[in-house]
């Protein structure tokens, strides 16, 4: 499998991050959750982009993915406010970026 230039590796890992960053900043602790949970996700940006120059289809589902993954966020925030009001709102937050980014450029780059 190649990795330079493969965005939905670097989505997966941003998925993968996403899903790992809740669970692990309730059990470590805000800081080092964070700084744990990000190591898919750099991993899958440095192994993507390294000697990698994107062309102009590739910036404009970059741009797209980051349009859907907003309203995803909006979404999934508004969800927790209302329906669940015990949840930590900024680890919630935090593990829906990561999420919702995964979906839609995993979705965004299978698709087109």
């Amino acid at each position: 499998m190649i990795l330079k230039g493969n965005y939905r590796w670097m989505f997966s890992m941003e998925l993968l991050s996403g899903i790992l960053a809740y669970p692990l900043m309730s059990y470590l602790g805000m800081a080092p959750g964070i700084i744990i949970a990000m190591i898919p996700f750099l991993l899958g940006i440095i192994t993507t982009n390294a000697g990698y120059r994107a062309d102009e289809r590739d910036l404009q589902l970059i741009h797209r993915t980051d349009s859907y993954h907003i309203i995803l966020v909006a979404v999934a925030m508004a969800l927790i406010y209302l329906y669940f009001p015990g949840v930590n709102w900024f680890y919630s937050f935090i593990a829906a970026i990561g999420i919702s980014r995964g979906i839609c450029g995993i979705l965004i780059f299978l698709l087109n």
